[in-house]
């Protein structure tokens, strides 16, 4: 039997909020509250021991100085933060497992085995990268079919003519696996339209697909290997949904592949579920 959709309305959320969420909140606050008179008393113990740092070794080389000055305040900060950091992952796992129950689906922080990732890099719809990495995984079931939503950062190696070594992100934003029953008969993907450079999408294995649907062809182009299941799967109503879960995610270049028996999306954006500024009250004023 399959289940009716689980969703959370301004009603239901402020019900939630009141009975489940502001309780765990106001008993974060306290510890917030003492996390940050230990940032304050570290801050005033460890800044003086920096500059008294700095100023020791400028007396040698103030070229050296500066860099250490610099690296000691960088790591006097993040030791002043730590107690503010750990109960913001305190209070933000009790928070999304809250929500997460509340949808009867499963709430993960980290640590877990992403989902179908070697697949998205398979369809490329991900860019190469040297080190990634995963947080904020919601999985569960809706209609017989199991999905995975989670955050991902992608990241590529380059160095300079000197040897130094440089991070830069090719890839910020959320991953979707949806399972189906059965497995489709071909590969479908929806990319970003690249222009002249469609060309250069084709293989022998994928070809585009003529759709007709001059608005979404204006923003995607469609490459499968079945043609007639291409225009069963990315029919007009996945369209309109496919931009409307765009605008939700306020995101952007979004894209998906429908291979072997998933349907695969990629949003990049912004991180939607942090709890926020820990120098202010964790609970609405």
């Amino acid at each position: 039997m399959t289940e009716a959709p689980i969703t959370l309305d301004s009603s239901s959320l402020d019900a939630l909020y009141a009975s489940d969420i502001e309780p765990k909140l106001i008993a974060f606050e306290g510890e917030r509250k003492a996390a940050m008179k230990t940032f304050r008393l570290r801050l005033a113990i460890l800044v003086p021991l920096c500059i008294l740092l700095t100023v020791g070794v400028g007396f040698w080389d103030w070229g050296w100085a500066m860099g250490i000055g610099l690296v000691a305040v960088i790591f006097a900060g993040i030791y002043a933060y730590a107690p503010l950091d750990a109960v913001a992952k305190k209070a933000k796992i009790a928070v999304l497992q809250a929500i997460a129950s509340s949808l009867k689906v499963n709430y993960t922080l980290n640590g877990f085995q992403p989902p179908a990732f070697p697949h998205f890099g398979q369809l490329n719809l991900l860019p190469g990268y040297d080190r990634f990495s995963t947080e904020d995984l919601f999985d569960g079931t809706r209609s017989d079919c199991p999905f995975a939503l989670y955050d991902a950062h992608l990241e590529r190696r380059s160095r300079d003519s000197k040897g130094r070594e440089t991070w830069t992100t090719v890839f910020r934003g959320s991953l979707i696996r949806i399972g189906f029953p059965k497995p489709f008969l071909g590969t479908t993907i929806v990319k970003r339209d690249a222009g002249i450079f469609n060309m250069f999408r084709e293989n022998k294995e994928l070809k585009r697909v003529g759709l007709g649907a001059s608005s979404f062809e204006k923003i995607f182009e469609v490459y499968a290997s079945d043609q007639v299941e291409a225009r069963f799967l990315v029919h007009p109503v996945f369209m309109e949904k496919l931009l409307a879960l765009e605008t939700t995610f306020k995101g952007g270049k979004i894209r998906c592949g429908f291979d072997e028996g998933d349907l695969l999306i990629a949003i990049e954006g912004r991180d939607h579920v942090e709890i926020g500024g820990m120098f202010s009250s964790l609970v609405e004023k």
